[in-house]
């Protein structure tokens, strides 16, 4: 099992600045590149430098799966703690829509939003690469296999930092050896590769990687937790081969015909199963070498680590346990369901997701209130979207009909002891949609009278957020003080159970975590994807396991039961045997991830991957009036915003002035 603790900032080190003009170019400094690897010393900081090019995921302002799903909304009006220019990059290039002159979170360029262009992190590979052998003039008192491991820790940074730039443009160049500055013509003015070319590139630099990557055991758990290991690259090729088997790739006719100024067509023509069982083979892999590295789907034994006075691993009940599991399968670092994590700094997303009680806020007057950040808020249609109390959509359950509730969700009822013990306050009026919900909703979404679990504080006695204006985590001295969240909601899962305000002061005292990038339940989730899509729910992998039994391994941390039981006990008639079929089972798989996977990251990318962005982000963006100074003036279903997503939005475009410089890019369809 992995040791559990908290490691120092390691891959950040060293900062790298360049112009982007022309992709991947050596300049003419061979002593300063000689300096650079003249040792193992010098030749290690510069391994950093490589892995200080891997793209944020913790930070709000900066991060495309946190902010720029539409799943997550900022009030526009908000110009608080480093947002001057109102929603940060990744929200406006979802709901103000993406330009081509200036593109939000131009990671080509490094731009608007990107803090930098991985072309040139690939480019620091390659130079790494050309430079650590002996006899190209690397260091000689660095042993060989240490110098294997290091060439291979970097083609698979490489090999991801190409894998991040094919989710966001599909076809690109592929860059695989420095290119000095006094070449011109196509050696300097390269084309998109074809997606076929580019998805063989990211795989077979993988495979050259992976024999000299460690195991998770052979690293030093004090100083290189987070340096990629092998199950990290394998993740990485079963990541890529699902994309690319993935609808927005495999016989997606938007893109049928492109080419570039060579009549090379950038998209494939066909669809191929072949290409779902290339995935699944490499699904299933590195799945075994993560439980082969000890990596396990994650359950709380003991409360959160006294985060909830008077729990420990003595008495945590089953449904403590299942109420705060998935949480802390986030929020403790390097638990065993960690494959990947980063070391940022996650004081931002969690001063922005933690609510304020109502006396906090009533601390907030006098207050700087420079921490006071409560903005990162899910809108409703996503709340929606999670399970009811039976572990099936509220759409789909019989009781959800049968009483009314789906119907009358957005009215309010009374928290009992009965109906809603540890998860809404005793007395509080909350909406119908709030109660008889699944414990992964508990975990995940903070709401009005919603019990917030941890912060040092007993269940008996808990926190709980109140978003009315005027009072908790609504909005009160709005703009002096900090934000609030416009959709009535807060991600609960991203604060750490032992994350809360000083008692007299608006002061974050925060538990710092490394946030995942990978994690066990996201790769049990592609494999039950990759396994229903080659054969169906009876398909079986190298265990001999379907997709259900990975998807009950799942379901059961936070207290469901298996999916074919949920659906046949709880659904509507019309419902009852949608697992049986292929159709109704990749429906489940798909609503899995976003309930399993919610705000961290992964909406996004999925979404997009599916073609279901069309669907899903056309929608009017609603919440609750937070306005509302009484409960009926809240719980007011209220229009919060209307973006705009068409075909050309699934990748993003490339900036006009690249194009210009090297006219042997073409833009991507539709911009």
């Amino acid at each position: 099992m992995k040791k559990i603790e908290y490691i120092l900032a390691l891959l950040f080190l060293f900062s790298i600045t360049g112009c982007n003009k022309f992709l991947d170019i050596l300049p003419d400094d061979k002593p300063v590149l000689e300096d650079a690897f003249i040792d193992a010393y010098n030749s290690e900081k510069y391994l950093f430098t490589c892995y200080s090019y891997l793209p944020p995921v913790a930070n709000p302002l900066n991060t495309l799966g946190l902010t720029g799903g539409g799943d997550i909304l900022y009030s526009p009006d908000d110009l608080g703690e480093s947002m001057s220019a109102g929603q940060p990059a990744p929200m406006r290039s979802h709901f103000q829509g993406n330009i081509v002159s200036n593109p939000y979170m131009n990671f080509w360029d490094g731009s608007n939003g990107a803090p930098r262009a991985l072309w040139d992190g690939i480019r620091h590979c390659n130079v790494f690469l050309e430079n650590i052998p002996v006899e190209n003039g690397g260091p000689k008192d660095l042993d060989e296999i240490t110098r294997e491991r290091w060439i291979a820790e970097v083609k698979a940074l490489k090999a991801y930092f190409h894998f991040y730039l094919f989710q966001l443009y599909g076809p690109i160049p592929i860059m695989d050896e420095v290119t000095p500055i006094s070449d011109k013509g196509d050696k300097v003015n390269v084309y998109r590769a074809p997606v076929d070319e580019v998805v063989a590139y990211i795989v077979n630099t993988l495979d050259e990687a992976i024999p000299f990557l460690p195991t998770l055991f052979e690293l030093d758990n004090a100083t290189e937790y987070g340096r990629i290991t092998k199950t990290i690259a394998w993740s990485i090729k079963a990541k890529t081969l699902v994309l690319a088997a993935s609808p927005i790739f495999n016989n997606n006719n938007y893109y049928a015909g492109i080419t570039d100024n060579r009549g090379t067509e950038l998209f494939p023509a066909e669809d191929s199963q072949a290409l779902w069982e290339n995935a699944l083979a490499a699904c299933d892999s590195a799945c075994r070498h993560a439980e082969a590295d000890g990596a396990m789907i994650f359950v709380s034994t003991d409360g959160g680590n006294n985060a909830i006075k008077g729990v420990s691993s003595a008495n945590i009940s089953d449904t403590t346990k299942a109420m705060i599991s998935l949480r802390q399968a986030i929020t403790e670092s390097w638990n065993p369901e960690i494959i990947w994590a980063t070391n940022e700094n996650t004081k931002r997303i969690q001063m922005y997701s933690t609510m304020l009680s109502n006396s906090e806020w009533n601390n907030a007057n006098g207050a700087s209130g420079s921490e006071l950040g409560q903005r990162h808020g899910p809108v409703l249609d996503v709340v929606e979207r999670f399970y009811s109390a039976n572990g099936i959509p509220i759409e789909e359950d019989q009781d959800w009909a049968n009483n009314g509730w789906y119907l009358n969700r957005y009215q309010t009822q009374i928290a009992t002891d009965e109906n809603a013990r540890y998860l809404i306050k005793e007395g509080e009026k909350s909406a119908v949609l709030h109660f008889n919900r699944s414990l992964r909703f508990y975990a995940s979404v903070g709401f009005d009278g919603g019990i917030w679990e941890g912060r040092e504080k007993s269940l008996d006695d808990p926190s709980y957020p109140n978003f009315q204006n005027g009072k908790g985590c609504g909005p009160k001295n709005y703009g002096g003080y900090g934000s609030f969240p416009p959709s009535g909601y807060l991600v609960k899962k991203l604060s750490h159970l032992s994350t809360t305000y000083a008692a007299t002061r608006i002061d974050l005292i925060e538990e710092l975590y490394s946030f995942p990038i990978i994690r066990l339940a996201d790769l049990y989730l592609l494999l039950a994807e990759c396994l229903n899509e080659v054969g169906g729910p009876t398909k079986t992998d190298s265990q001999g396991k379907n997709a259900y039994a990975y998807l009950d391994e799942i379901r059961a941390r936070v207290g469901m039961e298996g999916v074919v039981e949920s659906w046949r006990n709880y659904a509507t008639a019309e419902y009852k045997n949608k697992p049986a079929s292929q159709e109704g089972l990749r429906d489940i798989i798909r609503q899995e991830r976003i309930n399993e996977l919610a705000f961290e990251g992964a909406y996004y990318y999925d979404v997009r991957r599916w073609l279901m962005a069309e669907d899903l982000l056309n929608r009017p963006v609603t919440g609750w009036n937070t306005n509302g100074k009484t409960k009926e003036e809240f719980y007011s279903v209220t229009v919060l915003a209307q973006p705009r997503f068409s075909m050309k939005d699934y990748l993003m475009p490339i900036k006009t002035n690249t194009l210009l410089q090297n006219p042997n890019l073409v833009q991507n369809p539709g911009w």
